[in-house]
């Protein structure tokens, strides 16, 4: 069930305050489930978090997507049992919650979560390839729970991707640092003329692939390129490419083996929004977001854009952690919404 150690078991008892856990963890992800049923019924929503680090001894995370549950677990700076006792303890507490949901054991996954540095942010955690396909707002995606820290899908951004498709009609829309193409697909099915999608990772940029055909959608009208953000964005503005919206959701920070630069969004913001802006039509539309906690805004940031930030509007109800990301939604100077 883990996917922090495939090849370590620990053997964990549960003792009487284990056993307080698991029930203070089964009581509250049931009730935030009763409490979200209207609204996944509303929205159409498959997959969402069911707990939101809400009890403080027990820093989890627990996401349902259909019948099967994605746990992720942090680490904590100091713990007397050490930190083996304390995964088998998160191992144990996980399942019980799938089971009492209604997910079979082997649905059920549980990640450690740590600060990585370099190219390591990269390494998959596993090799299993179990990919199946989720649905949002009525359309399909391609996730995996094994193989990677993330899913494929991040699920903070549900209200954002949402967002965007409404705002894609007839539009050129260009998605950078796309990860697996969520919001190029949300820009399709909205109405788009064309996307284009880039990333640095290939991994990425056939997962993106496969969504968009898992949808319907030609890679005529919607390409697929793997390059570095900043070597794509300077090639553009040289070749005179304009978008009218751009999707800019970037890491907090990269150090990719494809580069002989790193990328660091509290340093490269300022710059990076300006590139932006010279392949922005006039009236053209960026929504900016990052999930870096510390992040401050720059004043050069967004010169030449009218700008609001939307952070409160987009982090969904699922959510307890209401500073999971940051947005802003910003229109090149003297265009109109």
């Amino acid at each position: 069930m883990s996917d922090t150690n495939p090849q370590t078991t620990v053997e964990f008892v549960p003792d009487a305050r284990a056993e307080e856990l698991r029930t203070m963890l089964i009581n509250r992800a049931r009730k935030n489930g009763r409490k979200l049923a209207r609204w996944r019924k509303r929205e159409g929503v498959s997959c969402y978090r069911v707990y939101d680090r809400d009890i403080p001894e027990l820093p989890l995370t627990l996401d349902l997507y259909g019948d099967r549950l994605h746990g992720a677990a942090w680490a904590r700076k100091r713990d007397e049992d050490g930190p083996e006792a304390v995964r088998a303890l998160h191992e144990w507490l996980v399942g019980e919650v799938g089971q009492a949901l209604g997910c079979a054991p082997e649905h059920v996954h549980l990640k450690g979560r740590a600060r990585q540095r370099g190219k390591q942010q990269y390494d998959p955690v596993a090799k299993r390839r179990r990919r199946f396909e989720v649905t949002e707002a009525g359309l399909k995606f391609w996730v995996n729970l094994t193989d990677y820290l993330d899913t494929g899908l991040f699920l903070d951004h549900r209200t954002t991707r949402k967002m965007v498709g409404e705002r894609s009609a007839g539009k050129d829309v260009l998605n950078l640092f796309a990860y697996t193409g969520s919001f190029s697909v949300h820009a399709a099915a909205g109405g788009a003329a064309t996307t284009t999608t880039v990333d640095m990772s290939q991994t990425y940029c056939d997962w993106a692939h496969d969504n968009l055909r898992l949808n319907g959608f030609d890679n005529v009208h919607h390409q697929v390129i793997r390059d570095d953000v900043k070597a794509f964005l300077q090639r553009a503005r040289h070749d005179g490419l304009q978008w009218d919206l751009v999707v800019c959701d970037p890491p907090t920070f990269s150090n990719s083996k494809r580069t002989d630069h790193a990328f660091d969004i509290g340093r490269d913001q300022a710059p990076l929004m300006q590139a932006i802006r010279a392949v922005l039509r006039p009236g053209g539309q960026l929504v900016f977001s990052t999930n870096f906690r510390k992040f401050r805004l720059s004043d050069e940031t967004f010169r030449g854009y009218d700008v609001s930030e939307v952070s409160e509007q987009t982090v969904p109800e699922d959510f307890r952690d209401r500073r999971i990301h940051r947005c802003w939604w910003a229109t090149v100077a003297g265009g109109h919404r």
